[in-house]
C-alpha cells in the first residue's frame, strides 16, 4: 500500500498540470465578413502557420518546443475590394499551468515538464470573427487592393 501511495504521489510531482490537462496544440475558428477572406497566419519567428479561406478551423501549435517556446500569431486577412486587416493572435498562460502545479506543488511540471510541450499556453482569441472595412468607390480608391 505504501508503494502505491508513493508511486501516486511521485507521479504527481513529476508531472505538469497543464501536460496532462492542457493539449500541445489548440483549434480556433477564423471568420470575417465579408466571407471569403483569404488568410495566411504567421507565427513570432516569421514562418507561415497556416492559410486558407474563412470561415475555416484551423489547429495551430501552441509552442516550439524550446524551453519556455511559446507561439504568437498574426492573421492576416485579404478581400477584393477591401482593405487588408491584421490580427494579432495572443498566447498566455493556462489556469492548469498556473495554479493546478501550485496546487499539487507540481515544480518539476512547473519548471522541467510544461514549458517545453505547449500545454501551458492558451491561444487568444479562440473565435476570430473579422469585420473588415471596404475600400471606397470612385477614381479616388487607388489606395486600396
Amino acid at each position: 500500500m505504501k508503494r502505491i501511495l508513493s508511486l501516486l504521489l511521485a507521479s504527481v510531482l513529476l508531472s505538469g498540470c497543464a501536460s496532462i490537462v492542457g493539449e500541445q496544440s489548440q483549434t480556433l475558428y477564423i471568420e470575417s465578413k465579408p466571407t471569403g477572406a483569404n488568410f495566411v497566419i504567421s507565427d513570432n519567428n516569421g514562418m507561415i502557420a497556416a492559410r486558407g479561406t474563412t470561415p475555416q478551423y484551423i489547429t495551430l501549435p501552441k509552442a516550439d518546443g524550446s524551453y519556455f517556446g511559446k507561439l504568437s500569431y498574426t492573421v492576416t486577412l485579404m478581400h477584393s475590394d477591401h482593405y487588408p486587416l491584421i490580427v494579432p493572435l495572443q498566447s498566455r498562460l493556462n489556469g492548469w499551468y498556473t495554479f493546478g502545479n501550485l496546487l499539487f506543488l507540481g515544480v518539476p511540471g512547473w519548471l522541467l515538464i510544461d514549458p517545453f510541450n505547449g500545454g501551458m499556453y492558451k491561444i487568444y482569441p479562440e473565435h476570430l470573427n473579422a469585420i473588415m472595412r471596404p475600400c471606397p468607390r470612385g477614381p479616388w480608391s487607388y489606395t486600396c487592393p
